[in-house]
């Protein structure tokens, strides 16, 4: 594999540039509904969007980590893995005056954060909380191991070959994928970091949260990673100059 990488281009979709607002809950629902396999796939989608985390991140997720409150109508996720953390432990310079550093990685998870039980996503979550016990996606193949990330990496690409136009359309896919000024390809495919940005976005076109509401959410350590992951689009700016009290002189 490095052989092959060491002679082509390796471009990653990143979502500052190619996710602008939030697709909506009709075209999510028919996507992961409609297109993915009914069961462990679906519930993994679901999952990945609702908890907004990494994917190594909800296949490590087990049963209790969630704990349903009928009463207040939500989820409680806690302690939640939180992955790339990392402590600066020193640094080392090369000969051409580059730095290094030497880092230890950081056991941390994130701070408890709800899921509502209204949202249509949801019921598929706790539906699968009902059949599983432990690791919310456990490997068939070794016991006590979650599903790898190669399994998700398969299951996202074979499930963006079999999107139709009109769907990538709402998704906010059909569009060319271009970076550094080259086009890449004709219009992006679906991406596993997609679904993160997408709950960021969702989580500030449905409840108006702010930036501090999302550091709070993702358990992000800066405030600008909020930017990078967050878009209210053109429609959610037009929907404040629509409510807004305005009077022109």
């Amino acid at each position: 594999m490095s052989g092959y990488w060491s002679t082509h281009d390796y471009y990653r979709l990143c979502v500052k540039d190619f996710v602008e607002e939030f697709c909506g809950w009709t075209p999510l629902k028919q996507l992961i509904v409609e297109h993915a396999t009914q069961g462990r796939d679906q519930a993994f989608l679901t999952t990945l969007f609702l908890t907004g985390g990494r994917v190594s991140e909800v296949l490590a997720l087990q049963k209790q980590n969630f704990e349903v409150r009928e009463a207040e109508g939500l989820i409680l996720v806690r302690n939640m893995p939180l992955l790339k953390r990392y402590k600066k432990l020193s640094a080392t310079q090369d000969t051409e005056g580059h730095k290094k550093w030497v880092t230890q990685k950081l056991v941390k998870t994130r701070k408890p954060f709800p899921i509502q039980l209204a949202e249509p996503l949801t019921p598929m979550l706790t539906d699968w909380l009902g059949k599983n016990e432990g690791l919310l996606f456990p490997s068939p193949y070794k016991v006590g191991e979650p599903l790898t990330r190669q399994w998700a990496y398969h299951l996202i690409r074979t499930l963006d070959s079999q999107l139709p136009s009109s769907l990538r359309e709402a998704l906010g896919l059909n569009k060319p994928f271009i970076k550094d000024g080259k086009k890449i390809n004709d219009r992006l495919h679906l991406w596993l970091h997609w679904f993160r940005s997408q709950r960021a976005s969702q989580l500030v076109d449905n409840y108006g949260y702010e930036i501090l509401d999302l550091v709070d959410y993702f358990s992000w350590q800066k405030y600008d990673t909020a930017l990078t992951y967050a878009r209210r689009g053109w429609r959610g700016l037009a929907s404040k100059m629509q409510v807004a009290q305005v009077t022109y002189v």
